[in-house]
C-alpha cells in the first residue's frame, strides 16, 4: 500500500471529515507545506489554491508568523475568553483603527459557526427580539 493510500485509509477509519459524504471521501494527503505549495505523503507537490480554506493566505511556513507563534506560545498558549491579555487588547485596538466610526469593539471566535451563533445572539440582544 502506498504512503498516500495508507494515510488516507487511517484518516477515513479513525476520523470524520467536514463537508463530505463520509463514504465518498477520498482525501489528498498533506505532509508539509511551504509558500503556496503543499506536498503529499509521497512527495508530490500541489499548488494550494484555497490557502487551506483561506487561513494561510500569507503562505505556508511564513517565518515571521512562526516566530510570533513560538514567542506567544512560550509566554502563554491559551487564555479563556473572559480573561484580558495584551495580544487580545492590541488586536482589538488595531481593528478599531481600521473599522468605521462607532465600530470600536470586536468579538473573537474560533470558527464560522461560533461567529454566526454569537452574531445572532447579539442581534437579538440589540433588537429585543
Amino acid at each position: 500500500m502506498s504512503k498516500n493510500a495508507e494515510l488516507s485509509a487511517r484518516n477515513k477509519q479513525f476520523t470524520l471529515a467536514s463537508w463530505q459524504k463520509q463514504g465518498a471521501w477520498n482525501p489528498v494527503t498533506v505532509d508539509h507545506a511551504d509558500g503556496v505549495y503543499f506536498w503529499d505523503a509521497e512527495g508530490k507537490r500541489y499548488i494550494d489554491w484555497s490557502s487551506q480554506l483561506v487561513n494561510v493566505n500569507i503562505g505556508h511556513n511564513n517565518q515571521h508568523v512562526i516566530k510570533a507563534i513560538q514567542e506567544q506560545a512560550a509566554k502563554l498558549t491559551y487564555a479563556m475568553p473572559s480573561l484580558a491579555t495584551e495580544p487580545r487588547a492590541r488586536l482589538g485596538e488595531m481593528l478599531a483603527e481600521v473599522t468605521p466610526a462607532g465600530l470600536n469593539k470586536s468579538f473573537f471566535t474560533l470558527g464560522g459557526a461560533d461567529a454566526i451563533e454569537n452574531a445572532m445572539k447579539m442581534a437579538r440582544l440589540y433588537t429585543g427580539r
